[in-house]
């Protein structure tokens, strides 16, 4: 199947590898189909492309990979609509934003939890407070806007 989209131009997809989510991810509940792109293979940072979309997309990470003591607790309903068989079959997202202060964050509060055997996905929103929107991953080095004017000789 081939998709378009704004920032990987027209793509070949599979159709077994679209990622479902009933009820869409917060601000996007209209938007049901996503689609995992790794964009270079030795970066933790994914994209989850909208499949009907073609310019929404988030920047997604493992948690696990900036937070090893990170960890969520579904409840059995969760876990039923999802239909997870096995906890091994959880894979956590989070969504990743880079700030105007260069700073890099993901929102530990709201992950996206999938099923990797039927790739049914839910957005959840926890009620932890250990966890924020706003974790801090890295800074990035501000670039200096202002050009540099010539010293006179």
């Amino acid at each position: 199947m081939r998709i378009g989209t704004t920032r990987f131009g027209t793509i070949e997809i599979a159709e077994e590898s679209i990622v479902h989510m009933p009820d869409g991810m917060l601000g996007f509940e209209s938007v049901k189909r996503f689609v995992l792109l790794e964009d270079r293979p030795d970066t933790a940072f994914k994209w989850l492309q909208a499949v009907d979309d073609p310019a929404l997309a988030f920047i997604v990470v493992n948690p696990m990979e900036f937070f090893p003591d990170y960890e969520i607790e579904l409840s059995d309903k969760q876990a039923e609509t999802l239909d997870l068989e096995d906890p091994s079959e959880a894979v956590m997202l989070t969504t990743v934003t880079i700030g105007s202060d260069g700073r890099v964050t993901t929102n530990l509060l709201g992950p996206i939890v999938m099923n990797s055997r039927t790739l049914q996905a839910r957005q959840i929103v926890l009620q932890d407070d250990r966890y924020g929107s706003k974790h801090v991953i890295c800074e990035l080095p501000r670039v200096d806007s202002q050009p540099r004017q010539a010293e006179a000789a």
